[in-house]
């Protein structure tokens, strides 16, 4: 904990299980609860949305920029009623959101801002670490994230009540020597949660930790490339950094792709031919069509299913949160079956990453010479 508060240039920490009970105690600690909704995009995994159901809140999507992915400041605004409690910013594949904005626009409407820093250890918006910028900041510690516990999350804050508000949801036994304020003054008090992660999983954890730099370091220098070689390469682009923002983290490298660039094979197509040409690539597992491809705001947790009627907490639904209103999610929709991902290539040498980039420009060439377009 002390040395995540170090990267993450913070006063307070909280070690958990998983980065989903990191988001489902900073969404408790700022006070999410029937009645309230909270803005989250659409386009990102599940656990950034599900854990305000858990808090009795609404989730209400917004739409995502097309060049980075990330929130749509302009559209989260849109979206934000005498109802919201929260925003929920994810720096989805380890690329920054613009954090100046969504801070202005949180403290302009009064709102609570959560960072969902999830893919994006070590990454910095104008070189001030993700997950300093909000209220709270959340990541996880699974398996295949850039700091890995197998099992494990961790929630950043510099505000000792909010510190205290997620230690007494889910750390038996821990408030009474290790809360921040007097707010809670009763011995061994807890609601009933137990989010502490096993010892094992944080001893993981600070071994991983102890070797971000190298690790971010070798990525950013791999995304480089891959921007190189894919230079005016219309068919296959990967998506840019926000303008003053260092990636971290990763998780993958995600490309977007235009069929109208590749002779109109769909994308599915496209990979299976890059396949054969030996590149490790596959359908980005948010946006892939069929198979529960589905975005968030199509899911039947948020649509159909009756959460409430499973008890609990479990919050409802209101047909004011329709995500056709304020026009729907344009962006998002549009993304489905446009966007591919790549390995972070950490352990290969550099001229391989080349080889795979120059490899997607020969499928994507070929694609367009079949349909009788020039190179792409």
């Amino acid at each position: 904990e002390q040395k995540f508060a170090t990267l993450t240039q913070t006063r307070y920490a909280l070690a958990m299980n998983s980065g989903t009970a990191a988001l489902h105690s900073a969404y408790f600690a700022v006070g999410v609860k029937p009645g309230t909704e909270v803005i989250v995009p659409s386009y990102t995994f599940f656990a950034s949305a599900a854990p305000i159901l858990q808090c009795g809140g609404t989730p209400t999507f917004c739409d995502v920029d097309a060049r980075t992915l990330t929130a749509d400041p302009d559209d989260v605004e849109r979206h934000i009623t005498p109802r919201t409690r929260a925003i929920c910013v994810v720096h989805m594949w380890g690329n920054p959101a613009p954090m100046d904005r969504f801070v202005e626009i949180a403290r302009r409407h009064g709102v609570a801002l959560i960072e969902d820093c999830s893919h994006a250890h070590g990454a910095s918006y104008r070189r001030q670490p993700v997950g300093s910028w909000g209220d709270i900041g959340c990541f996880s510690l699974q398996g295949v994230k850039a700091v890995s516990g197998g099992e494990a999350g961790i929630a950043v804050t510099d505000d000792p009540l909010l510190f205290d508000r997620m230690l007494v949801l889910g750390h038996y036994g821990r408030l009474k020597h290790g809360q921040a304020t007097k707010s809670f003054a009763t011995d061994h008090i807890s609601l009933g949660l137990k989010y502490r992660p096993h010892v094992y999983a944080i001893l993981l954890a600070l071994g991983t930790l102890s070797r971000l730099d190298e690790l971010n370091r070798r990525r950013r220098r791999n995304y480089e490339i891959l921007n190189t070689e894919l230079a005016g390469c219309r068919a296959v682009q990967p998506v840019e950094t926000t303008p003053g923002a260092t990636r971290g983290g990763f998780l993958e490298f995600i490309v977007h792709y235009d069929p109208a660039h590749a002779g109109g094979w769909s994308c599915r197509a496209f990979i299976k031919a890059a396949r054969a040409e030996g590149v490790p690539i596959a359908e980005e597992r948010y946006a892939r069509i069929g198979d529960q491809g589905h975005m968030l705001h199509e899911s039947p947790v948020f649509t159909t299913l009756d959460v409430s009627a499973l008890g609990g907490y479990l919050g409802g639904r209101s047909q004011e949160l329709d995500p056709r209103r304020n026009g729907g999610l344009p962006v998002t929709q549009l993304l489905a079956g446009r966007l591919m991902t790549l390995p972070p290539f950490t352990r290969v040498p550099e001229r391989f990453v080349r080889e795979c980039a120059r490899a997607l420009r020969k499928v994507a060439d070929a694609a367009a010479a079949a349909a009788g377009h020039g190179p792409t």
